[in-house]
C-alpha cells in the first residue's frame, strides 16, 4: 500500500501527538446560532482556517436541484461513501472514511447537534434520516473533529441543520411534480410574537415507484412530517435563547429486499419478481428537542440540550424459503433451480418447507431520551488565545424486536397464506446507558491554530432475548484523545495536520467481541482566495479490530450479532476545489469538484461466518469502498435564469473481500450520472425549475445486498414551483 505507507511516514514526522478538539463552532460574539449551538462547521470562510476537515453544505446548494435523496446531496462531499438501496434515498447507507457504509452504523448522525439515529448505541445499524427536503443545511465532520460527538468516531459524523426560526413573518408554499407519479408538497409559515417567534412546517412526498411489479402491484412510497418551532430570546443583561422543537414523520412505502438475477437486470433492471408482492414497510417518528443558550459573560457561554425520540417502524417483506438455500445463492445461479421459479411465479409451490416462502413482519420500536450541557470560555493569556469547550452527555437508548414469521405458498402468480401460525423468529430487546464527556482547547497564536481534546465514553448495556429467555450485560469506557492543527502560511496558504483515536462501541450483551478501534490521521492543504478554495487531504485509518454486525438478510448468523475482522488499514486522499467570476457583464459561471481516492487492505486471514467477509486472505481489500468516486459541477447564471450541471460517479466496487480485479469477484457496477436543472426567478418571492436526474438514463447494479441485483434510479423529471408570499 503505497498511499498508505507515505501517510504513515508522514505522521511519523510530525511527532507524538496527545488529544485533540476541532473548534470550529467558535464564532463571532452575540452570534445567536452561537449561544444556541446548532452549527458546527459554521460557513465556507470557517472551513478555511479550522484544524481539521470538515465539508458545508449549505441551503445555496441544496436549491440548485432539490434533491430529496440524501445520496445525491453527500455525493458532493469529499471522503463520504454512500451504497443506495432503493433510488430515492430511503434507506441510507453512508460511511465516511472507510468506515463501514452499511446502514450508517459506524458515523454519529445528528440534528441541529443532538444524536438523531433511532438507537445510536443499543442498535446502530437501524436506518433512519431526517427527509432532506426540510433540512437547511448538512454538515459533515471528519479527522479530529469527529471526537466531540460520538458515540461513533471511527469514520465522522453528519450533522443536519434544520431551519431557524426567521425573525421577520414568513409564508411559503413548494410544489413538485415529476415522472414516476412523483409528487412533493411542502409549505412554511412564521411570525414573531414580541421577544418570541414560531414556525411551522409541512411536507408530504413520494412516488408510485419506478420499479414494475410482475403481474401489477405498488411498488412506491409516501413520505410526510410535520415540525414546529418556537424561539424565545429573552431582555435582560445577559443573551439567551430558549428553542423548542417537535416534530412527527411517518412514511407507508411497498419497498423490498429482494432483488434480480444479473441476467435479469440486463434485460430489465427495474423489475420486480411476485414473490416480492407483500412488501410493505411503514413507519412513525417523533422529536421533542429543547435548546438553551446563555452568555454569562463576553467569554463564556453555557448550551443545554434536552432530547426524547421515538421511532416505530414494521416491514414485511420476504426473506427467503422455510428450507433450502439462501436467496442470495438461488439468485447468483442466474436462475434456472425450482426456487427461481417459485420466485418468479412460473411454479407452484407444494406443501413443503422447501417450497414455502418465508415472508416476516419484522416488528422494531426504538426509543432514545438525553440531556448535554456544553460550557465554552473564550480567554486570552499573553499571546495566546485559548477557547476551551467542556461537555457532559447523558444518554439512553432502547430497542424492541418483534419478528413475526409466516409461510406462504405461491399459486398461479400469487402468495398465498399457507395458514399455520408460526409465531415469531426473534423476540428480543436491548437498551444502552451512556455517560460522555469530552474537554477541548483551541489555541490561536498568530498564523497558528492548535485544537487539543479528549472524549470519554462509559458504556452499560442489558440485552434480553425472550426467545430464550436469556440475558447478557455488558461494559465499555474509552478514553479517546486528538490534535489538530492548522498553520496559515500566507494570507492564501494554509496546512493543516490531525490524529485522533477511533471508537466504535460493540452492541449491548455482546460477548467475545472486542469494539471498533482506531488510529485516525489526516493532513493537507488549502488555497484560497475571495473567488477561489482547493482543498487536498490526505487521510489514514490503522483499525486495531474491524467490527461487523448482522443484519437479517445475512445468512449464517443471528441479526445483530457481531463479529471481528482483525486489523484493517484505509488510506486515501480527497480533493475539492471551486471557483466562481464573471464571464460578462451579466453572465457569471461557478465550478466545483470534489474527489475521493481509498485503498484498504485487511492485516490478517481468517474465516468469518459473517457473510459480508467469509474466508479473507491478508492483503484482501475490504467491500464497499470504491476506490473512485467524484462529482463535477458548473453553474451559469444571467439575470433571472441559472443552469445547473453536475456529472458524479464512481468506479466499480466490490461486494465481497478480495485482491484481484474488481470484476472478477461479486461487485457493483461502476457509474456516471448526469443531473440537469434550469430555473428562473420571475420575481424576488417566485422560483420555477426544471430539474432531471440521470438524464442519459444510466443503469447500474448498485449493489447484490441484501438480495439480489438492485438498481440505481432511472431518468427523472420533476417541475417545481416555489412562492413565498
Amino acid at each position: 500500500m503505497i498511499l498508505g505507507a507515505l501517510l504513515a511516514g508522514a505522521a511519523l514526522v510530525s511527532g507524538v501527538v496527545v488529544g485533540a478538539e476541532e473548534g470550529a463552532s467558535v464564532a463571532e460574539d452575540g452570534d445567536a446560532d452561537v449561544i444556541e449551538e446548532v452549527v458546527v462547521v459554521g460557513n465556507r470562510e470557517d472551513q478555511n482556517s479550522v484544524a481539521g476537515s470538515g465539508t458545508l453544505v449549505d441551503q445555496e446548494l441544496l436549491e440548485r436541484f432539490d434533491y430529496v435523496d440524501l445520496n445525491q446531496v453527500l455525493s458532493s462531499v469529499p471522503g463520504v461513501y454512500v451504497r443506495e438501496e432503493d433510488g430515492f434515498g430511503l434507506r441510507p447507507n453512508i460511511g465516511i472514511r472507510g468506515a463501514s457504509a452499511e446502514r450508517s452504523q459506524k458515523i454519529a448522525i445528528m440534528e441541529d447537534g443532538v444524536l438523531i439515529a433511532p438507537a445510536p448505541y443499543s442498535a446502530p445499524a437501524a436506518y433512519y434520516v431526517p427527509n432532506v427536503s426540510r433540512i437547511h443545511s448538512v454538515e459533515v465532520l471528519k479527522g479530529p473533529a469527529a471526537i466531540r460527538h460520538g458515540p461513533h468516531t471511527v469514520g465522522g459524523a453528519v450533522n443536519f441543520v434544520t431551519r431557524p426560526v426567521p425573525e421577520e413573518a414568513l409564508a411559503e408554499v413548494d410544489f413538485s411534480l415529476g415522472n414516476h407519479g412523483f409528487h412533493k408538497v411542502q409549505g412554511a409559515y412564521a411570525r414573531p410574537f414580541g421577544n418570541s417567534a414560531i414556525l411551522l412546517e409541512g411536507m408530504r412526498f413520494g412516488s408510485t415507484g419506478f420499479k414494475e411489479l410482475d403481474g401489477g402491484g405498488d411498488t412506491g412510497f409516501v413520505r410526510s412530517g410535520i415540525d414546529a418551532k418556537w424561539r424565545f430570546e429573552p431582555q435582560g443583561e445577559r443573551d439567551q435563547v430558549l428553542t423548542v422543537k417537535l416534530g412527527y414523520a411517518d412514511e407507508d412505502a411497498d419497498e423490498t429486499y429482494l432483488g434480480l438475477t444479473d441476467a435479469d437486470f440486463d434485460r430489465d433492471p427495474v423489475r420486480r419478481y411476485p414473490a416480492s408482492q407483500l412488501a410493505h414497510f411503514q413507519s412513525s417518528h417523533t422529536l421533542t428537542h429543547v435548546n438553551y443558550g446563555m452568555a454569562v459573560t463576553d467569554g463564556l457561554r453555557l448550551n443545554a440540550k434536552a432530547y426524547w425520540n421515538r421511532f416505530e417502524r414494521e416491514w414485511n417483506k420476504v426473506d427467503g424459503f422455510l428450507a433450502g438455500p439462501t436467496l442470495q445463492s438461488v439468485l447468483a445461479r442466474a436462475g434456472g433451480s425450482r426456487q427461481y421459479g417459485l420466485l418468479l411465479g412460473e411454479i407452484d409451490s407444494t406443501p413443503t418447507l422447501a417450497d414455502t416462502l418465508d415472508v416476516t413482519n419484522n416488528d422494531r420500536g426504538f426509543d432514545v431520551r438525553g440531556a448535554q450541557l456544553t460550557a465554552s470560555l473564550a480567554r486570552l493569556a499573553g499571546d495566546f488565545e485559548h477557547n476551551v469547550t467542556a461537555g457532559v452527555r447523558l444518554h439512553r437508548d432502547e430497542v424492541e424486536r418483534d419478528h413475526r414469521q409466516r409461510g406462504y405458498l405461491m399459486a398461479g402468480g400469487d402468495l398465498v397464506w399457507d395458514g399455520i401460525a408460526r409465531g415469531s423468529k426473534t423476540v428480543n430487546e436491548a437498551d444502552t446507558d451512556a455517560l460522555a464527556l469530552f474537554l477541548a482547547d483551541e489555541i490561536v497564536r498568530g498564523k497558528w491554530r492548535l485544537n487539543l481534546g479528549v472524549r470519554y465514553e462509559d458504556i452499560d448495556g442489558n440485552f434480553h432475548d425472550r426467545r430464550a429467555d436469556a440475558r447478557r450485560e455488558s461494559s465499555q469506557s474509552v478514553l479517546s484523545p486528538g490534535v489538530g492543527m492548522h498553520w496559515q502560511a500566507t494570507e492564501r496558504l494554509g496546512f493543516l495536520a490531525g490524529a485522533y483515536r477511533g471508537f466504535s462501541p460493540a452492541g449491548p450483551g455482546s460477548r467475545d467481541v472486542d469494539p471498533e478501534q482506531s488510529l485516525n490521521l489526516e493532513y493537507g492543504v488549502r488555497f484560497a482566495t475571495p473567488f477561489a478554495r482547493l482543498e487536498a487531504v490526505g487521510f489514514f485509518s490503522d483499525y486495531e479490530n474491524l467490527l461487523g454486525r448482522c443484519r437479517v438478510s445475512d445468512s449464517g448468523c443471528e441479526a445483530g450479532e457481531e463479529f471481528n475482522g482483525g486489523r484493517v488499514e484505509i488510506a486515501g486522499a480527497e480533493v475539492v476545489g471551486w471557483t466562481e467570476f464573471a464571464l460578462t457583464g451579466a453572465v457569471s459561471l461557478a465550478l466545483e469538484f470534489t474527489y475521493t481516492y481509498t485503498e484498504s487492505a485487511f492485516q490478517t486471514g481468517f474465516l468469518s461466518q459473517f457473510t459480508q467477509w467469509g474466508l479473507v486472505q491478508r492483503g484482501d481489500e475490504l467491500p464497499y469502498l470504491p476506490e473512485h468516486i467524484g462529482r463535477a459541477g458548473a453553474r451559469l447564471a444571467s439575470g433571472p435564469w441559472a443552469l445547473s450541471v453536475a456529472v458524479r460517479g464512481q468506479s466499480q466496487m466490490r461486494e465481497e473481500p478480495g485482491y484481484e480485479a474488481v470484476d472478477k469477484g461479486l461487485h457493483a457496477d461502476g457509474f456516471l450520472l448526469l443531473d440537469l436543472a434550469i430555473g428562473r426567478e420571475f420575481s424576488n418571492a417566485t422560483l420555477a425549475q426544471l430539474l432531471v436526474s440521470n438524464a442519459t438514463d444510466e443503469a447500474a447494479i448498485v449493489s447484490h445486498r441484501p438480495f439480489g441485483a438492485r438498481p440505481n434510479r432511472p431518468r427523472s423529471f420533476v417541475l417545481r414551483l416555489k412562492h413565498a408570499f
